[in-house]
């Protein structure tokens, strides 16, 4: 028993261990803080006293004046938001259905509702619904702050060339199981996306080369 307990030890110290950051704070508190801190270069704002600030901000935008000012202690803490979720995406990615073959992996944090985009070179145009599931998964989990996640894959073969592209809601990504997308990709989980383009499906990409907007 003691040597299949210390085997079993040994086995899962030496497993990879894929952990993200926590970044401290919500989507609902990300978006609170990014209006407070655009508000801040309004010059409307920048002529108020300092102490009135907060309170302008939250009436005007229909926040209360607590939950923003617990927002914005949130943020300040935070640090580089960008950073540690673009971290996140790598560390995540680098693992599972798409080890060695994701492209851009970048989050846009500049509006109040930020932005995840992943991108991959796909192998095998089945595995699409399956692919897509994961990487929206994967992204939700990485950077909780992001509102939308934009996904899309290249033809690993030829890739210059678009095979698909979709986006999702981060509150639709995260009702994916990581574990489950090969039984329910196409069943239950490619329901859950917008705007999907399928060159599988018959779809055609031949148009899209840039990057696909987050848009709904």
């Amino acid at each position: 028993m003691r040597t299949s307990f210390v085997a079993l030890t040994l086995v899962l110290s030496s497993a990879p261990a894929f952990a993200v950051e926590p970044l401290g704070l919500s989507e609902d508190e990300f978006k609170m803080y990014r209006h407070y801190t655009i508000a801040l270069t309004d010059a409307r704002v920048q002529a108020m006293k300092p102490d009135k600030r907060v309170p302008a901000i939250a009436k005007d935008a229909g926040f209360k004046p607590k939950e923003l000012e617990k927002a914005i202690e949130k943020g300040e803490a935070a640090g580089d938001l960008k950073s540690k979720c673009e971290a996140n995406l790598k560390e995540l990615f680098a693992a599972g259905e798409l080890a060695g073959r994701t492209g851009r992996l970048e989050v846009d944090t500049d509006a109040a509702h930020a932005v995840a985009y992943v991108q991959w070179f796909n192998e095998e145009p089945k595995n699409l619904p399956i692919e897509a599931s994961f990487a929206a998964a994967r992204a939700a989990e990485a950077c909780p702050i992001a509102s939308t996640i934009t996904v899309w894959a290249q033809d690993k073969a030829a890739p210059k060339v678009r095979v698909f592209q979709a986006l999702i809601s981060s509150t639709g990504a995260k009702r994916i199981s990581v574990d489950k997308v090969k039984d329910f990709a196409e069943t239950r989980y490619m329901k859950l996306f917008e705007k999907v383009k399928n060159a599988a499906n018959g779809d055609d990409l031949s148009a899209e080369s840039e990057t696909p907007s987050a848009a709904h």
